[in-house]
């Protein structure tokens, strides 16, 4: 048998290897239209914090290690067009035309640069951030600019604003929703982060959207939000990103967010197409849509149940908490599940509890506080959110929250869950169960 995947990011790279690891002898080829792979766009932010000395570092497999695994590896090459029927695609390298056939396909082509609808300036001046030629850009135009804006308030627009704050730039961050993090966070931990970040001098623009751009006779040009005109340097566009599904849309399902319909096995409306990653919508515990949630745990999970599938050995993709983690302004953050305000989106009558506790006992010199918030499902009690935010690193927490949530664990059962203890370490209930067993006081006027 011979599989074709196209795409060489997370998605793409995971279902080969795990599919030379489950059959070496299969035949397995690897398009990519870029001239390298690997790169994880979160690189520039590593870099900007000295956490890493080159963007080029930032990758954790390269084309000759799939060459090695016996994966025919096919760089600078753009796929054109695929002709289901025959079962080939079309793809160009260095302006010469080739075809390759399959017998499966993966489509791990993810998404696009963060789209607009907005009239740009001129490239030097707004970069669309997402990928690794970006980045470089990104990192090239810093130094020249004085004013940045960032436009978007989620993980990488916040994450770009940390690797700036001790710059002497002047940095801008303008979202359209009431909060940061919107998706992720409620009010109580966004309020939090806020306030780090205007200790920074980091101005907000929160509740406001960009309306264009306006050149003046400076180097300077202006960006028109619904409250303000904003004059800067440089503008950094962190919003929007879309599926890249340009090559099926004449032959494959599509879904009205425009992601690939699949199934649980990944398969799409084509029995031997498969997609995998950013292409895709994902059911969400405890909602009734699938949505498109671009995070790079769900794409190495998607692609392995993909790979799994095209060998014949069935498997099912479950449900997505989109749990997440960051470590941005001295603050170690992390969610999984709906937040207050999704939860009441979807219709779910919610209760939960928000809490600031010491994570050590009173006798440890170093004190450590963490702030937690639990979101649970009226009547059935069952724990269907959850978001931590400290200084010490509890980001592992998180994930132990996503388990719960999955097997849809309850208030009770989170009180009484065997959680360790050591004395020099940690309190005798662990930080989930003490702000269960604080909830559960308070239900019962305790």
């Amino acid at each position: 048998m011979k599989v074709v995947v196209i795409g060489a990011s997370h998605g793409g790279i995971q279902a080969v290897v795990t599919m030379k690891r489950l059959n070496p002898q299969i035949e397995v080829t690897l398009i990519e239209k870029r001239d390298n792979i690997s790169y994880v766009s979160s690189g520039l932010v590593l870099k900007m914090t000295n956490v890493v000395d080159d963007l080029d570092d930032v990758r954790y497999i390269s084309a000759s290690d799939l060459e090695c695994l016996g994966i025919k590896v096919l760089l600078n090459s753009e796929v054109l067009h695929i002709d289901s029927n025959s079962k080939l695609v079309f793809y160009n390298n260095d302006s010469i035309s080739y075809e390759e056939g399959y017998d499966k396909l993966i489509l791990a082509t993810g998404s696009n640069q963060f789209s607009t609808n907005l009239t740009l300036p001129s490239k030097d001046k707004v970069t669309v951030f997402k990928d690794y030629i970006s980045s470089t850009e990104v990192l090239s135009r810093f130094s020249e600019a004085r004013v940045i804006s960032i436009i978007g308030g989620g993980y990488i627009g916040i994450e770009l604003c940390e690797g700036l704050k001790n710059s002497d730039k002047e940095i801008h961050l303008i979202e359209s929703a009431d909060t940061v993090l919107f998706r992720y966070i409620d009010k109580e931990l966004a309020e939090i982060i806020k306030q780090r970040m205007e200790s920074y001098n980091i101005e907000l623009h929160l509740n406001e959207s960009v309306l264009g751009f306006k050149e003046t006779e400076k180097d300077s040009f202006i960006t028109q939000t619904t409250n303000e005109e904003i004059r800067n340097d440089y503008v950094i566009v962190a919003v929007n990103a879309r599926p890249d599904t340009s090559l099926v849309g004449d032959f494959l399902d599509l879904n009205s967010n425009g992601t690939i319909r699949v199934n649980e096995q990944m398969q799409t409306s084509d029995p031997d197409v498969y997609a995998v990653g950013d292409v895709i919508s994902y059911p969400i515990h405890n909602s009734f849509r699938k949505s498109f949630i671009p995070l790079v745990n769900n794409v190495a999970r998607s692609a392995t149940v993909a790979a799994m599938n095209v060998l014949g050995n069935k498997m099912g993709y479950l449900t997505t908490q989109k749990t997440t983690a960051s470590k941005i302004f001295g603050l170690y953050v992390a969610s999984s599940g709906l937040t207050e305000v999704e939860a009441k989106f979807e219709g779910i009558d919610v209760e939960s509890i928000f809490i600031s506790i010491p994570y050590q006992l009173p006798f440890i010199k170093k004190q450590e506080e963490v702030h937690i918030k639990l979101v649970f499902a009226k009547g059935s009690q069952k724990i269907i959110g959850g978001q931590i935010m400290s200084e010490k690193d509890i980001t592992q927490s998180i994930n132990t929250l996503s388990l719960a949530i999955a097997k849809e664990v309850t208030l009770e059962e989170l009180v009484t869950l065997d959680f360790f203890f050591n004395p020099g370490i940690n309190q005798p209930m662990g930080i989930i169960s003490r702000a269960a067993y604080e909830f559960l006081m308070k239900k019962h006027g305790a």
